[in-house]
């Protein structure tokens, strides 16, 4: 069953917004203005809500998986 958009948490668009940006955890939090735990912790809700792992670290960064 698909999970309508507008329940995610719009702080965690954000993160996923500035992560596909970044493609840094690190870079990520230093523009939300939080740690990056905070931001690793919200790309582990964001992969469990779209069951999708959308980031692979490479030896640059993060890549995304689609």
């Amino acid at each position: 069953m698909k999970k309508p958009l507008s329940s995610l948490d719009l702080n965690l668009l954000l993160c996923l917004q500035l992560l596909t940006q970044e493609l840094s955890v690190t870079r990520t939090a230093k523009r939300m203005n939080v740690s990056p735990s905070a931001v690793s912790k919200s790309l582990a809700k964001l992969r469990a809500w779209f069951d999708d792992p959308l980031f692979v670290k490479t030896p640059l960064g993060l890549s995304p998986t689609r």
